[in-house]
């Protein structure tokens, strides 16, 4: 039988509550970034422990890290070109340009297959 208090009632207790409530948050949003990247992550809580004062043994101090790592997902590479100054472009520059245009033409209604036009829709079974 434990002599001890258990760490979570512990846990509920420090920063009053609010340790708790901000490792619950962590641990949805982490949980919800390793369901959409399938990569790992990790939250992790440290407790630095130290006296409070000297005089008396009986009183600690205890300071609460959180750290959360979430997975990266995937970042798709791009490929840019450079100049000598070290700018960065998206088209070549070398490559000439050429400004499209839309074109009218005669007929630009969408064209329907003649059975499509009178055929009523069948329920299929």
């Amino acid at each position: 039988m434990l002599t001890t208090t258990p760490f979570n009632q512990n846990l509920v207790h420090l920063n009053k509550g609010t340790l708790n409530d901000e490792l619950t948050e962590h641990l949805a949003e982490l949980v919800k970034a390793v369901r959409e990247t399938g990569k790992a992550g990790s939250l992790t809580l440290t407790l630095k422990i130290s006296m409070f004062n000297k005089a008396n043994e009986d009183v600690v101090k205890i300071s609460p890290v959180v750290a959360c790592k979430l997975p990266e997902g995937e970042r798709a590479e791009t490929i840019m070109w450079t100049t000598a100054d070290g700018d960065l472009l998206r088209n070549d520059p070398a490559q000439s340009f050429t400004e499209l245009k839309q074109v009218e033409g005669i007929d630009s209604r969408r064209r329907t297959l003649p059975e499509q036009e009178t055929a009523p829709l069948r329920k299929v079974q």
